[in-house]
């Protein structure tokens, strides 16, 4: 007689391999637990050093590995990096890089632009944003546009026609002026705000530069580094009768509309600096200007800044920044332009009006009425004066020659009154 068979144990359903995994599971329940937990742990740990490491690998890498570690990490914020990019081409004269956070905006970004279109037409945009907005430093040859833009214009002499070139310019009888090469750097720094990230822009600015012009063989050189916390300049403003005897002299000394009489200077020009200005503001509402309203602006420019510097938006005429006899003066009732030399560079000097002013308030939905032919001579009477009085000062400051000023205007024919 066959011995009766075990019976199964009511939970008891699968095959005979199915309850043995059923034994083990339930034996090792809480090791396996356990092993389920280190798992995720460990995904969540692997993660989270992802990030991290991603990060220092950017920031070690970004333009050639050459950022400063130290000023990176004051300009950036709390948010991981994304993204870094970088091109060079040699024959072309052309680099950039940008280095970018996890939502894509920028961090910091290099560009050298050679002469040429692409210059040209970045300082036509510098331009169109009412420069400097500050000067730099220690005669760093640039200034800060006002959205943490650092332009720098270092020598770059291998950038000189070749030899072959000059030759055949003086066969052909052409005029031969001595003229520095620069080379156009920007460095975009987009959280610079604090003093200590303005410190660190800069110095990041003038760092990447260097790098720039050695990777390009400039021949120049190097940029003096920053000194210890030295940010861009934006000026100081002071009463009109205290910037007599400044380098804004021109400001205090000369006649002005009645809106900016007793108004205030703006200071910023940088001893040694290539580019510089002076504003003078209202300090109370006038029927022609409200109270901090820019009446006029001088500015002053130290090289080969490019001719294409546009008249900060007031007219479509570029401003006659050409090389060498290129360059002229010139004048109309929006702006007022003189030309000299200083130490082999051309220097040019603008007069402007505030970008608010003259224009006169009007009641919505009035009609405009341009200014009348007296009153265009009067805006350019005065901008001649004012240029006049600005390049002259800055010329004998300067030590520089061959001062141009625009010619006089001549006075509109009066009505009733032979020509």
């Amino acid at each position: 007689m066959e011995p009766k068979a075990e019976p199964r144990p009511a939970n008891r359903t699968g095959t005979h391999l199915e309850d043995q995994v059923k034994d083990w599971a339930s034996r090792h329940r809480t090791g396996l637990l356990v092993a389920v937990g280190a798992v995720v742990v460990l995904l969540i740990a692997g993660n989270a050093m992802r990030e991290p490491a991603k990060d220092w690998w950017l920031a070690r890498e970004a333009c050639g590995g050459q950022l400063p570690a130290g000023d990176l990490e004051i300009v950036r914020t709390d948010q991981r990096l994304g993204e870094a990019q970088e091109s060079f081409d040699a024959g072309d004269g052309t680099y950039d890089c940008v280095l970018r956070n996890e939502n894509g905006q920028v961090v910091i970004a290099v560009e050298a632009f050679p002469e040429g279109h692409g210059r040209d037409q970045e300082l036509g945009l510098a331009g169109s944003s009412r420069p400097p907005h500050a000067v730099l430093p220690g005669g760093l040859p640039g200034f800060e546009d006002d959205n943490s833009l650092v332009y720098l214009m270092p020598d770059c002499p291998r950038g000189a026609p070749a030899e072959a070139e000059k030759e055949e310019a003086a066969k052909n009888g052409a005029e031969k002026t001595a003229e520095r090469r620069r080379l156009l750097v920007s460095t975009w720094t987009y959280f610079a705000h604090s003093p200590a990230e303005k410190a660190a822009m800069l110095r990041l600015a003038v760092h990447m530069t260097n790098v720039v012009t050695e990777k390009l063989d400039c021949g120049g050189e190097p940029l003096p580094a920053p000194a210890d916390g030295a940010v861009p300049d934006e000026g100081t403003y002071v009463p009109r009768a205290r910037a007599k005897g400044t380098a804004c002299d021109a400001l205090a000394t000369t006649r002005v509309p009645e809106a900016g009489r007793d108004g205030e200077v703006r200071i910023a020009i940088a001893d040694g600096g290539i580019v510089g200005r002076c504003t003078l503001r209202a300090t109370e509402s006038y029927a022609d200007a409200r109270e901090g309203t820019a009446i006029v602006e001088l500015t002053s420019w130290l090289g080969d800044w490019g001719p294409r510097v546009r008249d900060w938006g007031l007219g479509p005429d570029p401003l006659p920044m050409g090389r060498g006899t290129a360059r002229k003066p010139a004048l109309t009732e929006d702006r007022a332009w003189a030309v000299a030399r200083c130490d082999g560079d051309d220097v040019g000097f603008a007069a402007h009006w505030g970008q608010d002013y003259p224009d006169r308030p009007r009641k919505p939905g009035t009609k405009y009425v341009p200014p009348t032919e007296a009153e265009q001579y009067e805006q350019r009477v005065l901008l001649r004066a004012y240029v006049s009085a600005f390049a002259a000062d800055q010329v004998r400051r300067g030590a520089c020659t061959d001062l141009k000023l625009p010619e006089k205007p001549e006075r509109p024919a009066q009505p009733g009154r032979p020509e």
